[in-house]
């Protein structure tokens, strides 16, 4: 990447620091402020990476644009031979051309709720103590939920489909079907728990 770099001043500014890729192990990302500059790019990163053996993989390259001025440009669909994609999974978080965490969140709550699903042996055991559920609960499931939350931009709506899920989450733990009219803060008390995520 070093070489790569070199004599390179293309990239995105943020806060002031130009920023032309970010590497995490054997992933980078790559980031340039127009289609040629990213041709040019990745032309020359395959050509450093020649020198040293290596090549990039076409098929797993996967290239975005976030250009809301221009509509993120849906009508591209290569860039340098590689697909363009309005969304991808990156360090385990969904990142998407609008800018936008509500798919990530919905994402998230599916995955959830499947890990909730899969403990139910879990929850009908009635050997396991109530305690023992929620620390279960709070260790195995909501961790799945909020992993990488701190980068999201939240509308109430989001917030209110989050509180949703928490509770929907309580609910299957404690067994208690959607038609039961127990009320939520009424289920809260019950589990001595005062606040929602």
């Amino acid at each position: 990447m070093r070489r790569t770099l070199e004599a390179w001043k293309d990239g995105i500014v943020i806060g002031g620091q130009r920023i032309s890729n970010l590497r995490y192990a054997d992933d980078t990302t790559l980031f340039a402020t127009s289609i040629r500059h990213m041709e040019d790019f990745l032309q020359k990163m395959e050509d450093v990476s020649l020198e040293f053996g290596l090549k990039i993989n076409r098929s797993k390259t996967k290239v975005m644009i976030a250009d809301r001025m221009n509509n993120n440009l849906p009508e591209v669909s290569k860039i340098a031979n590689c697909e363009v994609v309005q969304s991808y999974v990156y360090l385990g978080a969904l990142v998407s051309n609008n800018g936008s965490c509500i798919d990530e969140i919905k994402r998230r709550m599916a995955i959830s709720r499947s890990a909730m699903d899969k403990l139910q042996k879990i929850w009908r055991n009635r050997n396991i103590t109530k305690a023992t559920k929620i620390r279960l609960v709070r260790a195995l499931v909501l961790p799945i939920f909020l992993y990488a939350s701190e980068t999201w931009t939240l509308r109430e709506s989001e917030k209110k489909k989050i509180d949703v899920l928490e509770m929907w989450c309580w609910r299957r733990m404690l067994r208690i079907p959607w038609n039961a009219f127990q009320t939520n803060k009424a289920i809260l008390e019950q589990l001595g728990i005062t606040q929602l995520l």
